[in-house]
C-alpha cells in the first residue's frame, strides 16, 4: 500500500557504512505568487478592481473595512488564497462611486470535454454576489443645508457630510476652517443632534475628530476634502 509518510528520511549506517539522507518524494510546495489589487475609497464606500461599490453606511462591510485596516486582506474580496501576500494600490476618489465600463475579455478560463465527469456545483470562480439596490436617497436639497462662512479669497475644501439617519449634505469650508465649525454644521443640519452625544468620525481610516481645534487644512484626513460621518456614542 501506498506510504502516507510525507519529508525526507535518513538510512542510519554502520561502523563501515555512513547515514545518509533520502530527500522527499513529494517537493514542497512553492511559496504563493503575490498578487496586485487596487482598492478604490470613494465618498460613499470601497471597492476593489472593478467590482461593486462597498458601502460605508453597511454595517456588513464593518468587518472587511476593519481587515483592511489593520493591513491584511479578506479572502473573499481579494480573491485570493489563504496566507497569499498581496499587494494593494490604494486610490481615492473625491467623489460618489462610478461603475466602471465594461471592457470585453476574451474567454481564459478551463473548457470540459464532452463525457468526462461533470464538474462540482461550486465554482471558485463564481461571482461576487449582487449588491442590493439602494433605496431612495435621503439628502435633502442644498439649499436646505447650512450655511457655511466662506472667505472665497482663501483656499476652500469640499466635504461630504453623512449625518447619523443616512442623510448626505455637500458642504464648503475653507482650510482655516476647525473641526469644530464642522461640529456646528451638522449640530443645525440634524435636529437629533441636541438629543444624544456624538462626534465626528471618518470612516478610512477609522478614526474620532474629538479636538475642535483642530485646523482642516492640518488633518490629512480632511486637507483634501473627504468625507465627515455623526457617530452616535
Amino acid at each position: 500500500p501506498p506510504s502516507r509518510f510525507h519529508g525526507s528520511g535518513i538510512t542510519l549506517g554502520d561502523s563501515t557504512t555512513p547515514s545518509t539522507v533520502l530527500p522527499s518524494a513529494t517537493p514542497a510546495a512553492p511559496p504563493a505568487e503575490p498578487q496586485r489589487r487596487v482598492l478604490h475609497l470613494w465618498n460613499d464606500g470601497f471597492s476593489i478592481e472593478d467590482g461593486p461599490l462597498h458601502r460605508f453606511d453597511d454595517p456588513q462591510n464593518a468587518a472587511d473595512l476593519a481587515v483592511i485596516e489593520s493591513g491584511r486582506a479578506p479572502i473573499h474580496l481579494m480573491n485570493v488564497a489563504y496566507d497569499q501576500p498581496v499587494d494593494v494600490q490604494l486610490n481615492r476618489h473625491e467623489e460618489n462611486y462610478k461603475k466602471p465600463k465594461s471592457v470585453y475579455k476574451p474567454f481564459s478560463g478551463g473548457g470540459q470535454r464532452l463525457g468526462s465527469p461533470v464538474p462540482g456545483a461550486e465554482s471558485s470562480s463564481a461571482s461576487a454576489p449582487k449588491q442590493p439596490s439602494a433605496g431612495p436617497s435621503s439628502a435633502q436639497p442644498a439649499s436646505q443645508a447650512p450655511q457655511v462662512d466662506v472667505d472665497p479669497a482663501l483656499p476652500t475644501l469640499s466635504l461630504r457630510i453623512q449625518l447619523a439617519d443616512g442623510t448626505r449634505l455637500p458642504a464648503r469650508f475653507n482650510t482655516t476652517h476647525s473641526i469644530g465649525d464642522v461640529y456646528d454644521f451638522i449640530a443645525r443640519a440634524s435636529p437629533d443632534s441636541s438629543t444624544r452625544a456624538w462626534v465626528v468620525a471618518t470612516t478610512f481610516p477609522s478614526k474620532e475628530h474629538t479636538d475642535k481645534s483642530a485646523v482642516l487644512g492640518e488633518l490629512d484626513e480632511f486637507k483634501r476634502g473627504g468625507v465627515a460621518v455623526q457617530k452616535w456614542v
